[in-house]
């Protein structure tokens, strides 16, 4: 297979450029997506807590995160302690 020329192959990395744009613009939606799903998840679960119909240590068994995890990842969406 001969060699391309080099404007044939600047035309291609422009194309892998774009490639790479694109999948490092999901990378990052599928971040904020994550970030807000964790959010979510935090609140849901200090509301809980909140109401005094679990404990840290039901949160816990039900996510697999320690009790730590879950005191300081809901410790900021807590009214109550």
């Amino acid at each position: 297979m001969p060699r391309p020329d080099t404007e044939t192959r600047a035309a291609a990395k422009a194309r892998i450029a774009e490639l790479k744009k694109t999948r490092d613009q999901a990378h990052e939606d599928a971040e904020k997506a994550k970030a807000a799903a964790d959010e979510v998840m935090w609140q849901g679960i200090a509301a809980e807590l909140d109401k005094g119909e679990a404990l840290q240590l039901d949160a816990a068994e039900a996510t697999e995160f320690s009790r730590d995890h879950v005191a300081k990842r809901t410790k900021q969406y807590r009214t109550q302690d």
